[in-house]
């Protein structure tokens, strides 16, 4: 069993009634899975980055954008991808006022990231201060106030006061720089960490997150197109669920199995797509070789290919009706903003498909506003 002590544990420290201890040590279990994938990952990586580092920078442009993007969203700012593409090139963009400053404080942190250093607690405050300009009083600041993490209403974790944690930052950080395990690991214990101690009052999922991503890049700085946050941003109920669960037991294993998995699923399927994508660009060159034609617009053809894989691909931003009937069916209490967030789209666009499989009959909602049902008729 690997432990990552912060603090000596002790038993006189622990409360009771939902609180934790303000003295604890975090561990993870041996398992055999977790080098097996560490060694799979590794393999991914190297391609990976051989096939990134092929891309236009536009192109790599826009893998990030997604990835800060998904990250956004699992805090609920509203913006698409388009409408961050669009901010970052200075165009108007109509969204909430607050949604429109974090993303413009995170565009302006991503293009910083080579300047941060993952095991430095002033990075960590310095970052969180560039995060939430103007949309924090106390940006850049350890929180001042004990904080409580809740799920519809009930605590479900009770973060270490905040006389701790600046020591416990500092442990913290100061212990993964020196600890002897691959950095695919420590990604996942820096994670699990910082969301364990909440540092800050606001921001701690995005910080978290980042330092994540931080510590993967100073192995390989590919690491910043990932499309690990889009996968968690798709698996957000599965992630928010791991985290929470983890967290009162202080053992990161079933945290770093889910990350590890999720990283390994979500590289598997972005190679097939970049693979199968510059075979098609390799097919349009040899095309117009064959026809002794001039070479054809590959931007152009890019802008077909990826249109024509929108229009097949599967997924919970795509055919949006069958979606929500879909997830309706597993939760028929799932709100019209759970229902947005989940599948990317504004609140708005829910209600509208909502009203319309009503009106088709495919739908019925039964019971008060707040606390009632759907029922699925289709």
């Amino acid at each position: 069993m690997k432990f990552l002590t912060l603090m000596p544990p002790s038993s006189a420290a622990m409360t009771t009634g939902g609180s934790v201890m303000d003295k604890y040590q975090t561990f993870y279990q041996a398992n055999p899975e977790i080098p097996a994938l560490v060694q799979a990952i590794e393999q991914q990586v190297a391609q990976w980055s051989l096939l990134v580092a092929s891309l236009p920078a536009q192109q790599q442009q826009s893998l990030k954008n997604s990835m800060l993007q998904a990250s956004l969203a699992l805090d609920h700012n509203s913006l698409s991808v388009v409408q961050l593409q669009q901010l970052a090139a200075g165009e108007r963009v109509v969204a909430l006022a607050q949604d429109i400053q974090q993303a413009q404080n995170a565009l302006t942190l991503y293009q910083q990231l080579d300047q941060y250093n993952p095991y430095s607690s002033t990075d960590l405050k310095k970052a969180h201060q560039v995060f939430m300009r103007a949309v924090s009083s106390d940006a850049g600041c350890y929180r001042a106030h004990g904080a409580g993490v809740y799920e519809d209403h009930k605590l479900v974790h009770m973060p270490p006061a905040p006389a701790k944690v600046k020591p416990l930052v500092e442990e913290l950080l100061d212990k993964l720089r020196h600890e002897q395990v691959h950095p695919l690991v420590v990604s996942c214990l820096m994670h699990f960490q910082l969301a364990l101690i909440h540092p800050f009052s606001d921001g701690n999922g995005r910080l978290c997150r980042l330092w994540h991503y931080l510590v993967l890049m100073q192995w390989q700085p590919h690491c910043i197109y990932l499309p690990l946050v889009l996968a968690l941003r798709e698996k957000s109920r599965e992630y928010q669920k791991t985290l929470r669960q983890s967290v009162p037991k202080y053992d990161a294993t079933a945290f770093i199995l889910f990350i590890l998995r999720t990283t390994k699923e979500s590289l598997a399927a972005e190679l097939q797509q970049l693979e199968l994508q510059q075979a098609e660009l390799i097919q349009c060159s040899q095309a117009a070789d064959f026809l002794a034609q001039p070479l054809p617009d590959l931007s152009q053809c890019l802008k077909l290919q990826a249109k024509k894989k929108k229009t097949k691909a599967s997924g919970p931003w795509y055919k949006t009706a069958d979606q929500i009937l879909k997830k309706l069916k597993k939760d028929n209490r799932l709100s019209a903003k759970t229902l947005a967030d989940e599948l990317g789209l504004s609140s708005r666009a829910i209600e509208k498909q909502l009203a319309k499989l009503k009106a088709e009959g495919k739908l019925l909602r039964t019971g008060p506003a707040k606390g009632g049902r759907w029922q699925v008729l289709a």
